[in-house]
């Protein structure tokens, strides 16, 4: 991670870089819309800006989500263990033997993992079966996902169209100029999409709500959680739930 951040319930949004931005326009319009993403994405609780954060094998521009303090257990969750909790978000409940046939983990594997995450409080054990712990099915109260771009709106579409796997709003943020000549296409109304405007001064503002949505791709939405968890560790602010 480039630089430290501090999850905060203020106006003022800090952002967590995972990758350098390249010098250009697209990095002046993403600062522009990082600038006022409190404002364009009020959250009411504690919260979480990311940039360039790798998810799967996509890498969103901006996600910003709401984040319950007790995410920090996951900081240093590794790939197994993401897909466990993915795999019993959509499952609900399942037995080890079936987690680690469907994840293609070996049993001892599979245990060894719920017991450390069982041993965190993020999971639950009744009988033979393993559920997520209640406050873990939506450790995440919010995601929303930022594509920024110049002019390559249509670009910019199919990746907020793929961040709707995980987030639970999308969004598009082009110039003011762009954003009005577009804003009615099918694209955006048909998939959900939001659009996020940015003028000549640098401000943004949202002209098209995005339509929430629930992540259908769980383990990328508990990959957000742990890049989240990471910073919420590093916080010195007192996070209390």
């Amino acid at each position: 991670m480039l630089d430290s951040v501090q999850l905060t319930a203020s106006s003022h949004a800090d952002v967590s870089v995972f990758r350098p931005l390249k010098v250009g326009p697209e990095a002046v319009l993403q600062a522009s819309v990082e600038k006022h993403i409190a404002k364009l994405l009020p959250l009411g609780e504690f919260s979480w800006t990311g940039s360039t954060v790798p998810v799967g094998a996509g890498v969103p521009d901006l996600l910003r989500a709401s984040v319950r303090p007790e995410a920090v257990s996951i900081a240093d969750a590794d790939s197994i263990s993401i897909a466990i909790l993915g795999y019993l978000r959509a499952a609900r409940r399942a037995r080890g033997e079936t987690i680690a046939e469907r994840l293609g983990l070996s049993e001892k594997t599979t245990l060894n993992k719920l017991d450390a995450l069982q041993g965190q409080g993020v999971i639950e054990q009744i009988q033979k079966n393993f559920s997520l712990a209640q406050p873990w099915r939506n450790i995440l109260g919010d995601v929303s996902a930022v594509e920024v771009k110049v002019s390559d709106w249509k670009k910019a579409v199919a990746q907020a169209s793929r961040n709707r796997i995980f987030a639970h709003r999308s969004f598009v943020a082009l110039p003011e100029g762009v954003a009005k000549r577009v804003k009615d296409e099918l694209a955006f109304s048909s998939l959900g999409l939001g659009l996020i405007s940015i003028d000549d001064n640098g401000v943004s503002r949202v002209v098209k709500r995005a339509r929430k949505s629930s992540p259908k791709a769980w383990a990328y939405y508990y990959t957000v959680a742990a890049r989240a968890a990471g910073d919420l560790r590093a916080s010195d602010n007192s996070v209390s739930s």
